[in-house]
């Protein structure tokens, strides 16, 4: 949506889960939430040196898209946008399939609304104190180096 940079956590996110190249993250049955393949993540977007995934080289976006080496920093950055993990959530959706999937939401990253990425702010201690006194919390402009 117009105002939000590509550059912005919530905006790759929303690249990434949209994109039909990306195979380890994807919507859940109500559009409403993320699923991801945790081994699979690993493999395609967050490998180092020339090993980017199995059959995926120049197909889909750079393994350093969140500036991530760690599936433990890509879940931080997750957090620090307002994502929770679904808990007691067991890993299977409407295709059946099992196993390594975790699931995150977040109320303002929907598949069918993309108006509500504006929303989604990064979670300093001041946007959480301007968000608990009722305030409107700003995006900051990027920085020269995110242009």
């Amino acid at each position: 949506p117009a105002g939000l940079s590509s550059s912005t956590f919530p905006a790759k996110l929303w690249r990434l889960v949209n994109s039909p190249r990306v195979r380890s993250v994807r919507w859940d049955s109500r559009a409403q939430g993320l699923l991801i393949d945790r081994s699979l993540f690993e493999q395609e977007l967050l490998s180092s040196g020339d090993a980017h995934g199995a059959g995926t080289e120049g197909a889909g976006p750079a393994p350093d898209s969140f500036q991530a080496t760690h599936f433990g920093s890509f879940v931080r950055q997750l957090n620090l946008y307002g994502f929770h993990r679904v808990p007691g959530w067991v890993g299977s959706d409407e295709s059946g399939d099992a196993g390594g999937w975790l699931h995150f939401r977040n109320p303002n990253f929907r598949r069918d609304r993309p108006d509500l990425l504006l929303r989604i702010k990064r979670l300093t201690r001041a946007n959480r104190q301007r968000l608990a006194a009722g305030l409107e919390v700003r995006s900051r402009q990027p920085s020269r180096f995110q242009q």
